[in-house]
């Protein structure tokens, strides 16, 4: 297991902010041969739900023999949560030193992600990761920018309770009304998604936190792809306490709301160049091995 502080823009001062989150023109290098799918798992304080879910992570790739990479994030944390991953093969520890909200710990993770697929998963254990490997095969498969988990899928499950279930079902109506997607869920933290599809949309994000999901796709379809599939998912009961309160609620519809401006107002979700040239080399040809 390979630890990485990083700082981040959270330190800097809100005058001085940039204009995107973090620089994605890493992604735009080849991916490593050695690496198919590498995974991110970003988390706040998940105690003892960490080392299962990425164990059970672990394990399934493995028994599929995915050539993978694990990359834990931790957004802040305060619990210690990353060092029950020691000797878990496969798996790299990013630490932000301030929390920033899952959308910030993502692009940590993409930016150093090795694989020629990237894929997320929530770390509070109520989605089991063997569905990576579904989502992996049926991208591959289908030649689909992404693969998606879709908790109103005809085959899905859920165990969440009737709050969780009341609140999903009001935000994918709003989603649905705002932006017209032609998705039925954009939340669910499970996802597969192609190297290059992550490196064209993400210069042009800005989301930190929950909203990050809506916003990929609300810019996946302003840039014309359209390309990706939604797929069953069975949610179990959650071992992790929820992030997810009444503030986290509505700060993402504030978040949905300022979406839906920069897509219509500010029109930020433009097609954004791909750098003049590749790196020189590839990110993970001069970092420790894990």
């Amino acid at each position: 297991m390979t630890a990485t502080l990083l700082p981040t823009t959270a330190t800097a001062s809100a005058s001085a902010r940039p204009a995107q989150l973090f620089n994605a023109a890493r992604l735009w290098a080849p991916a490593d041969p050695a690496v198919e799918l590498t995974v991110v798992v970003p988390f706040y304080n998940p105690g003892a739900a960490l080392r299962r879910t990425v164990l059970s992570l672990v394990e399934c790739l493995a028994a599929e023999q995915v050539a993978y990479e694990v990359i834990a994030v931790s957004d802040g944390s305060t619990d210690d949560s990353e060092r029950t991953l020691a000797g878990i093969p496969g798996v790299r520890v990013i630490t932000s030193p301030v929390n920033q909200g899952k959308g910030g710990a993502l692009h940590l993770g993409f930016a150093a992600a090795r694989g020629s697929w990237i894929g997320f998963v929530d770390a509070d254990g109520d989605i089991d990761p063997r569905h990576l490997i579904d989502y992996l095969r049926m991208a591959r498969e289908g030649g689909h920018a992404g693969v998606y988990a879709d908790k109103r899928h005809a085959r899905s499950a859920s165990a969440s309770s009737p709050f969780r279930k009341l609140v999903s079902i009001f935000y994918s109506t709003l989603v649905t009304l705002l932006f017209l997607l032609g998705m039925r869920d954009t939340q669910t933290g499970c996802k597969v998604l192609r190297r290059d599809v992550l490196a064209d949309l993400l210069p042009r994000l800005r989301e930190r936190r929950f909203a990050f999901d809506l916003e990929f796709f609300v810019a996946a379809k302003a840039a014309g792809i359209r390309n990706f599939l939604g797929a069953p998912v069975h949610l179990e009961e959650r071992v992790a306490g929820s992030t997810v309160g009444a503030t986290a609620i509505l700060r993402t519809i504030r978040d949905t709301l300022v979406i839906f401006g920069r897509l219509h107002l500010t029109r930020q979700y433009r097609p954004v160049p791909a750098p003049a040239a590749a790196p020189a080399a590839a990110p993970w040809q001069h970092a420790e091995a894990a």
